[in-house]
């Protein structure tokens, strides 16, 4: 079974204390699925350049993991890069409350 891309550039972050993870998956013009990886600092300096690597990509969708209050600063960062798009994915983990929704 062929998968059929939704979107042509997706960014992923996966948001911690001290660093955030940025994953860029695209496809070039001869129409291969390329991935770009990426670690930044926690930061203000850091997020900031984050948010400019990935707007060079001008992403159609930007998605986000985090646990706890983490989220909130490159979420700001995002937003101020115009990189509103985007989905937030609750952490699963062992004895969170987020299991039990």
């Amino acid at each position: 079974m062929e998968l059929e891309p939704i979107y042509r550039c997706v960014a992923a972050l996966d948001v911690h204390q001290a660093k955030l993870t940025v994953c860029v998956l695209y496809e070039d013009e001869a129409g291969q699925t390329q991935m770009e990886l990426r670690e930044f600092g926690g930061f203000k300096r850091d997020r900031k350049a984050m948010a400019e690597w990935v707007a060079s990509f001008r992403p159609q969708q930007v998605v986000m993991e985090s646990t706890g209050i983490y989220w909130q600063s490159p979420y700001a960062a995002r937003e101020a890069r115009d990189l509103r798009s985007c989905r937030e994915c609750p952490s699963r983990q062992a004895g969170s409350r987020s299991q039990d929704r």
